[in-house]
């Protein structure tokens, strides 16, 4: 009964936790091959899958992991170390554990970028040159560990590359903010992808855990979240508009006001063909976690019997599959939203 066991929680807990995405090989700018670097994830074995499952299901706190940018010089770059330093004022730490700090170090840093063996052009917008990675937990959280957390997870993801680190302070989430320089020491451009980023989640949830802090790193849907977050960008603009420092709302709000007004005319709904998939992939999940409770359920373990139950109680909590156009509609028919959000604004400073 246990390899039944082992064998069920192995094939269902790979459906459940690992979306069907692949990342993609970065250009090595010398030519030639690639070198093949070492999966982050770690092997799906019944034991993790139990592990993820009771992270999951006790609703540990999510990692958050994001690329907020890149500068495409050595210009954006040196502004954007301005700002994780504070202009100086908070320590940055590289590649080699050096501490940096000062007006003097960030300019240091600079130099090296941009005049080493790859180096970065100073006014260029061709390419991105560096990416710039947040590292982020919920308040609350032990902010040593998280530094901690997220010097390992730098040192073991980006080793070959050149790159600096700040934890900022100054807010309410604990962060880390990372910038590494796009080409590594092989001449191998960074190309991180979706898939990249859930394996980076994942290798920072267990840097976590290794300090003694509860993290987990699923995908969205196997929470049952259906929404991804609005991007910053769009969020920015649209506050801009809001404030009156803009002439029009973003793109992406326009484009929501006219489906939501369409559909409050009577002239059609808005049709949306990622609907069907959500629900294809809603019901999906549902299945994965009702075969792991159908499976744990039979265990000869208590444990096992406990994490069944669990597994159910937390997929009756799991949130109403809803997409945000569904979420404006009720907002707009009941007078609290829609279109109405983005008109009363203050005037436009020019």
């Amino acid at each position: 009964m246990s390899q039944i066991i082992d064998g069920v929680l192995k094939d269902w807990g790979e459906r459940l936790f690992y979306e069907p995405i692949f990342g993609r090989k970065g250009r090595n700018v010398l030519g030639g091959r690639v070198p093949i670097k070492t999966n982050p994830r770690q092997a799906q074995t019944s034991a993790t899958v139990k592990a993820r499952l009771v992270r999951t299901t006790g609703k540990a706190p999510e990692v958050m992991v994001k690329i907020t940018g890149g500068g495409k010089n050595i210009r954006r770059i040196k502004a954007h170390l301005d700002y994780i330093s504070r202009n100086g004022k908070v320590e940055l730490e590289d590649e080699n554990g050096l501490i940096l700090k000062g007006a003097d170090d960030m300019r240091d840093v600079r130099d090296a970028w941009a005049d080493g063996r790859f180096g970065i052009p100073r006014d260029s917008e061709k390419r991105r040159e560096a990416f710039n990675v947040m590292l982020s937990m919920p308040p609350g959280t032990n902010r040593l560990a998280v530094k901690e957390a997220a010097r390992k997870f730098a040192a073991e993801q980006f080793k070959d590359h050149q790159y600096v680190f700040a934890a900022h302070e100054d807010e309410k989430h604990p962060h880390v903010h990372v910038c590494v320089k796009a080409v590594d020491r092989f001449g191998v451009r960074m190309n991180p992808r979706k898939a990249d980023l859930q394996g980076w989640r994942e290798r920072f949830a267990e840097c976590l855990r290794k300090e003694g802090i509860a993290a987990n790193a699923t995908p969205r849907r196997t929470r049952g979240v259906v929404r991804k977050a609005e991007k910053q960008a769009v969020r920015w603009i649209d506050r801009d508009y809001q404030q009156g420092r803009r002439s029009s709302p973003s793109k992406v709000r326009t484009g929501r006001n006219a489906a939501v007004a369409r559909e409050l005319a009577g002239l059609g709904e808005h049709d949306n063909p990622a609907v069907q998939a959500i629900g294809n992939a809603r019901q999906d999940i549902l299945r994965a976690y009702g075969e792991l409770a159908k499976t744990l359920a039979k265990s000869s373990d208590s444990e096992d019997r406990k994490l069944a139950l669990n597994i159910v109680e937390f997929v009756k909590t799991m949130p109403t599959m809803k997409t945000r156009h569904q979420m404006e509609m009720e907002l707009a028919r009941a007078g609290q939203g829609g279109p109405a959000r983005v008109v009363e604004r203050g005037p436009v400073e020019r």
